[in-house]
Parts: C-alpha cells; structure tokens; sequence
C-alpha cells in the first residue's frame, strides 16, 4: 500500500514538471503570446530597379510589336522621359506614348511604350538604356534597363515551296479556262497606245500649223513676238499724257510677252510681290530680278499716290523695258 502511494507521488510530480517547462528556444521571461505588429501587412520600400519587355519576343518581318520600358521606384520619386532610340537594328520606331505612372502600395512603376515595326530579318538586340531618376529631395540617381534580344522571321517560312516573296504582280493565264484569256486585256492595251500616239501626232499637227500661219509674213515666231512687244510699248508711250493708263498699258504688254517668252503662265495674273516671293521661272532665272525690277516701277506709276514728274518716270521705265526686251530676244542664225 504504502509501495503503491509512492509510486502514484513520484507520477504526478513528473506530470507537474512537463508542465511547467517553458519550450525549446523561448526565453523564460518573454510572455506566452507577443501581439503582432500593426505593419505587418505593409509591403517593405522598392528598390530602383528598371527593365524592358519586349512582346512578342518573335515577330514576323513588317510586323507591329510594343517595347515597354518599365522603371520601379521608391513612392515620390521621377523619371525623366525615355528618349526613342535612333538606329536599332532589324527594326523601325514609329510611334511613342506617353509615359504612365501606376502608384502602388509602397512602390511607382513608371511605364513609357513604344510601337516599332520589323525591318529586317535575324535576331537582334533592344539597347540597353541608361535613365535618370530623381529622388524627392533633389538628387538624381541613374537606373540601367539591360538590353533585350528578339528575333524576326521571314513569312517565307510558313510557305515552304515559294521561293520569293509575294508581290502583286501575276503572270497572265493562257489557258481558257471559264472562256477568259489574256486577248482582250491585249486588245485593250494595243487601242490604248494607239490612242495615245494618235493624240500625240494631233498635238504637233496642230503646233506645225500655227509655226507656219507665223512665218507666213517672212518673220520668225521669236521676230513676231518682239516686234509685237515693241508695238505695245510705243503705243503706251503715245498714251504718256495719262501716265497711269500708260503703265497700264507697258505693264500689261511686257507681262504677256514675258509668259509667252519664257513659258511662264503666272507673270500674267500674279502681283509684282507674289512674284518677288516666289522662285524665279527656269527659263527667266538670270534675267528675273531685272523684270520684278520694271513691274515694280510701273506699278509706282499706276497706283497711289501720284508722282510730279511721272511722265518723265514713265518715259525711263519704258526706254528700260525695251532694254530688256532687247536682251532677252533670242539672236537670230
């Protein structure tokens, strides 16, 4: 009996021992439960830290594809916008969005796309790119995007058996097939030239007539002209009284005959500064200034406000027009 109570004695104090001992790697003075910290659930700061996509990685030759660049930073930081590159191999940039800012918990993506087409078959490699990022005191740190490779085909590789690229042209089918062949595109093209030549024989039929209902007085065409010219500018000189209708009329002759001479259809109707800001005609390159100059002095003469001595004005500008006219006519064989 005794034995027994012992026995039960030593049992429970081993029980009361297990208890009591605090388990392995706790402290003996730390409580039992620790609350948690209230931020447990916040993410840690971003580190800089910058990369490019390139979807897809394996473009066909003309295709359109998006390059990202993405930068990630602290919250409150900037980056400066990502210049297009100006030569990539294998490929063309043809567009550029502006760069995005996605704030999220603890971190800023920033994000700038660009749209570039293949140009070139083979594998190549995006730059690498170095970006500038400022922190909200002030200071600037610098962030690399290493270079991402991509590849392009060539679209012959989903048609084996061609062996050249597709083009619009296609050889014209001479078998009947459906009643159709190759004649009637024929016929229509041969009546086509015909025409064509027909009209180009009427336009030098019609040009040989007039060359000789201008000849016909024994004068040469060029002759004709510069006599017609004369013609009108002694009879603005008789017209002197009224110096006005007299450059009128000069203008008027030596503008007509400036357009038919030197096959300028605008010194007709164009201003004098219309003409002055405009390139000179190919014909009339050296002798252009010396022109504008006379149109600018008969129009001192016709529009407001009256000079004193105008028929004396009127009288020298029309001896330097016959001047020029002069010069200008072709010398005869």
């Amino acid at each position: 009996m005794r034995r027994a109570l012992g026995w039960l004695c030593a049992a429970l104090a081993a029980v009361a021992c297990e208890r009591a001992e605090p388990p392995p790697g706790a402290s003996a003075g730390a409580p039992p439960s620790a609350a948690a910290p209230e931020n447990a659930s916040e993410p840690a700061p971003a580190m800089l830290r910058a990369t490019v996509v390139l979807e897809p990685p394996r473009v066909s030759i003309g295709g359109l594809f998006t390059v990202e660049v993405a930068v990630v930073t602290p919250p409150g930081h900037r980056v400066a916008p990502v210049p297009a590159p100006k030569a990539v191999p294998g490929l063309v940039v043809v567009d550029a969005a502006r760069p995005s800012i996605d704030q999220e918990p603890g971190r800023w993506v920033h994000r700038q796309r660009f749209r570039a087409r293949a140009s070139a078959t083979g594998p190549f490699r995006w730059p690498a790119l170095e970006l500038a990022v400022e922190a909200p005191d002030g200071s600037t740190r610098s962030v690399t995007a290493a270079e991402r490779p991509f590849e392009v085909i060539s679209l012959l590789a989903e048609q084996p058996e061609r062996r050249s690229p597709y083009s619009s042209y296609r050889l014209p089918r001479l078998d009947p097939a459906g009643g159709r062949g190759p004649w009637l595109p024929a016929l229509l093209g041969s009546l086509g030239t015909l025409a064509a030549l027909g009209l180009f024989a009427g336009v030098r039929h019609v040009r040989a007539i007039r060359l000789a209902a201008a000849t016909d007085g024994g004068q040469e065409p060029e002759d004709a002209e510069y006599a017609g010219v004369l013609a009108a500018l002694a009879h603005a000189e008789a017209a002197a009284h009224e110096p006005v209708h007299a450059a009128d009329l000069a203008s008027q002759a030596l503008r007509d005959w400036a357009a038919e001479r030197f096959r300028a259809p605008l010194l007709r109707f164009a201003t004098t500064e219309e003409l002055a800001a405009r390139a000179p005609p190919f014909l009339l390159t050296t002798r252009y200034p010396a022109l504008i100059a006379l149109l600018q002095g008969l129009d001192a003469l016709r529009f407001p406000p009256e000079r004193e001595q105008a028929a004396q004005e009127l009288h020298a500008a029309l001896a330097r027009a016959r001047a020029f006219v002069a010069g200008a006519a072709s010398p005869r064989p």
